[in-house]
């Protein structure tokens, strides 16, 4: 899977940077000069703190201004002017994403397993590439190390078998007994929840970005998929629907939803039944509709069925 189609994945691998939140977070309430900025991060010397200020200024989250600065010596006539930083729009936004970090960790973490800042655990696990293709792997169901190593196969058998583990003792996935067949790998609901992260990161790339040619964030499906089965609805609401991910192209995808009994099921591909409801909108509006309850989504069919399952996809995500 490419980097470039997984979502959010660029804005991820920026505050994954060592103290990069922590400079963000430390700008939230006003601009800062950068010894002011090193007085607040005490792990960091005045040599990180400049490159990541460079870093933001070069994504356009922050922005300076030379100011007045206190004189030297008391007793100094000529005040020096300073190079204040201050949060852009977007710099301010994008602290959305580790306070959705530090939630999930609070959530689905034990303090043993949190390692580093908070939320620190939860961004790098949603940045690293090879870690998010395995788990939309697994959002189906389990499977076996045998069929993991066919599925990947930019990944070495043994970058594989480093990164199950590390995805076992971070509380992402547990491992069955699969009899007769080798070790089972499924995720955990921790794991289904962390997509969170991954949507949120991926809602700001679209309002803060404005790529040339904005990708259509071709993994959101299989987020999707990842959230289905923590899912609920009310018992009598049955019925499949259609989820358009509409980037203007011949193959965008679908995602068919089964409510079911009080669940919601992720089906592998299109239906023998034609779905009995459909919703078409960008990548970015249904992000919208599931994060924030509020997306211009196009509806056909049976709306209400649709807007339950929408419903509680965003009430699984947000819970």
């Amino acid at each position: 899977m490419s980097q470039r189609h997984q979502l959010g994945v660029p804005a991820l691998k920026l505050l994954a940077e060592e103290s990069m939140v922590a400079v963000l977070e430390s700008l939230a309430d006003g601009a800062l000069r950068p010894a002011e900025l090193e007085r607040r991060i005490p792990d960091a010397g005045h040599s990180l703190v400049m490159r990541r200020l460079h870093r933001l200024l070069d994504s356009e989250l922050v922005t300076y201004e030379h100011l007045p600065g206190q004189p030297p010596h008391a007793r100094s006539a000529p005040v020096p002017h300073e190079a204040h930083y201050e949060l852009t729009g977007a710099g301010r936004a994008s602290l959305e994403v580790p306070a959705e970090a530090r939630r999930w960790e609070q959530a689905w973490c034990s303090q043993a397993e949190r390692r580093g800042p908070p939320g620190a655990l939860a961004i790098a696990l949603t940045a690293d590439e090879h870690m998010r293709e395995i788990t939309l792997l697994l959002a189906d169901g389990p499977l076996c190390t045998t069929d993991l190593d066919a599925r990947t196969p930019g990944l070495g058998r043994s970058a594989l078998r480093r990164r199950l583990r590390d995805l076992v003792l971070a509380g992402l996935l547990e491992r069955r007994d699969g009899g007769r067949i080798p070790l089972l790998y499924e995720l955990t609901d921790g794991a289904r929840h962390l997509a969170l992260v991954a949507m949120r990161a991926g809602r700001w790339e679209w309002q803060w970005s404005r790529p040339a040619h904005p990708e259509p964030g071709r993994d959101l499906d299989k987020l999707l998929h990842m959230v289905a089965p923590v899912a609920r609805v009310s018992e009598p609401v049955a019925g499949i629907c259609q989820l358009h991910l509409h980037a203007g192209g011949a193959n965008d995808p679908n995602i068919y939803l089964a409510a079911r009994a009080g669940n919601v099921l992720a089906l592998p591909g299109a239906p023998d039944a034609p779905p009995v409801a459909v919703g078409s909108a960008p990548s970015a509006a249904w992000c919208e509709a599931l994060l924030r309850r509020e997306g211009p989504i196009a509806m056909s069919g049976d709306e209400e069925l649709l807007a339950a399952v929408i419903g509680a996809l965003s009430t699984a995500l947000l819970a």
